[in-house]
């Protein structure tokens, strides 16, 4: 059943330009937290959607947090909220 107070720009559909077979992301357990880099000298990850940059300092166009597998493959904030009831996220606790 669709929801009466979401306005039909606020859907998202297979055509999103942000999937691109990311299948493989369903319901994986994520966790928020400040984006660090796992190698040494690694300069920034990107969002597996959007593909904006995490990096450890501000910076225009840029996140500092967001959420993370245990892979480390990092979703920002705008992306988490558009796809986490299509992909069935499970957030740590």
């Amino acid at each position: 059943m669709k929801n009466p107070n979401a306005k039909e720009s606020d859907v998202i559909t297979q055509t999103d330009w942000r999937l691109q077979g990311q299948d493989w992301l369903r319901e994986e357990l994520l966790r928020y937290e400040r984006y660090a880099p796992v190698r040494q000298g690694s300069e920034h990850d990107h969002c597996e959607f959007c593909w904006i940059p995490f990096r450890t300092r501000e910076l225009p166009g840029t996140a500092r947090e967001g959420y993370v597998t245990q892979d480390r493959r990092w979703i920002c904030d705008p992306c988490y909220e558009d796809f986490k009831l299509m992909f069935e996220w499970v957030l740590e606790t």
